[in-house]
């Protein structure tokens, strides 16, 4: 376990963000399962490890994949199919890979984190239990397999939607390649039940079946007619950053830093909602020329944001709400209680360390400011890279050094944070 000590600093300049790994999650998995070859750019950097395990997803699915400069680039059909996929800490993956394995009816070991292991597949219980199919955990040495078998046919099916949109959108997926009985290509229902949860996220695996030749329509709300057929991948396709690393960067600027972004795009990511909170929160917010800017201007106003559908960015709102005079509440954070940690939890006690005056309460943190953030203490990432940023960016503004023990997670969506962090006039030792 690495410890890394972010000192108090200014940061400002320009930056690059990494690819946004949600939309390349869908985009891997979907060139893995459609026909010709297809080149993913946006990644110049290092790839995270939770991009490495749907790569790995791809290879288990019979999908040979290469770098080619700050490309990725997929040949579906081209390699063979293994039996074991290591998917790491990565619930993306692991939900979004579940259905595709049962639609190919292929039997395959999930090996992935204890940590992972032990958040929740409650959503895909029913559908095991109605396909006949198995899904279940059991040791390997130091890891977790899910073992599955099964098939899934084309057919109708729902599935509960407000734990995690990442189970419909793997529903989604995989029907959209679904086969009868003799193996041609068939047409699918299924219906979400309950509350979509992150609903911007199930319209990017939407957009991007689209792309992919596989379109779904939403004939009646939460209910999708797929009609599978030859699917032929596009030559190629660009990741554009990611908006919820972006928000790292843009909400320091409410601590006094003067960081711009590179890379982003608008309409495809939910969490580009960060640059709305903070022109709420008076912030001078502008995007001209694809260069996002948050400059403060003088001091910063309270607001309640919603975050049911932005969970990720919760924490970094939360913290540059620290900053703002008077009361302010982020509804819809419940489920940050079963990411890589309890993750409302830590937020909450790693802003009252900093000084803060936050209460948590079942689904909404509240935050009262301004505060004068203090430093000076070593704290746990537990195994969790927004906990690494949050403490990143705290440390710029705070009146002395903090100490990240396990800072090694960040490498879950950001390896090169650090770097970043450094070329921006941070200070990382």
């Amino acid at each position: 376990m690495s410890t890394m000590i972010f000192h108090p600093a200014f940061l400002s300049g320009e930056a690059d963000v990494p690819p946004a790994k949600s939309e390349a999650h869908r985009a891997l998995l979907l060139a893995a399962l459609g026909v010709g070859r297809c080149r993913l750019s946006g990644f110049d950097g290092p790839l995270c490890d939770d991009t490495q395990a749907m790569l790995n997803g791809v290879a288990a699915l019979g999908g040979a994949w290469e770098r080619e400069g700050g490309a990725v680039v997929v040949e579906p059909g081209a390699g063979r199919r293994s039996d074991l996929c290591e998917v790491k800490a990565c619930a993306a993956a692991l939900r979004m890979l579940i259905p595709v394995f049962w639609a190919r009816g292929q039997a395959v070991r999930l090996r992935m984190s204890p940590a992972l292991a032990a958040r929740p597949l409650d959503a895909f219980v029913p559908l095991a239990r109605a396909l006949g199919a198995r899904m279940e955990a059991v040791p390997c040495g130091e890891s977790v397999c899910l073992e599955l078998s099964g098939r899934m046919p084309a057919g109708d099916y729902e599935v509960d939607g407000a734990q995690s949109s990442q189970f419909a959108s793997g529903l989604l997926i995989a029907l959209s390649h679904a086969t009868d009985g003799g193996g041609a290509p068939a047409p699918s229902t299924l219906r979400i039940t309950g509350s979509v949860s992150s609903r911007p996220y199930l319209d990017m695996t939407l957009r991007h079946m689209a792309r992919f030749g596989v379109p779904a329509k939403e004939t009646a709300p939460g209910v999708f007619a797929l009609s599978p057929g030859r699917a032929v991948n596009p030559a190629a396709l660009r990741v554009p950053g990611d908006w919820s690393q972006a928000a790292v960067l843009l909400c320091m600027n409410a601590l006094g830093a003067r960081i711009a972004v590179r890379g982003l795009e608008t309409g495809t990511q939910g969490d580009e909602r960060v640059a709305q909170v903070l022109g709420d929160m008076g912030l001078c917010v502008s995007g001209e020329g694809g260069l996002w800017r948050a400059e403060r201007a003088g001091d910063l106003k309270p607001v309640t944001v919603d975050c049911t559908d932005i969970p990720d960015i919760a924490p970094i709102l939360a913290l540059a709400l620290t900053q703002a005079r008077g009361r302010s509440v982020l509804r819809g954070v419940g489920r940050l209680r079963i990411k890589e940690c309890d993750r409302l939890s830590a937020t909450s006690e790693l802003l009252t360390r900093l000084g803060a005056r936050v209460s948590a309460q079942e689904d909404t943190l509240t935050i009262e400011g301004p505060t004068r953030l203090r430093g000076g203490f070593e704290a746990d990432a537990r195994g969790d890279h927004r906990v690494v940023m949050l403490l990143a960016a705290a440390a710029c503004a705070a009146d002395g050094p903090i100490a990240v023990s396990g800072a090694e997670c960040i490498s879950k969506s950001w390896p090169g944070f650090a770097g970043t962090y450094r070329q921006l006039g941070g200070i990382a030792l």
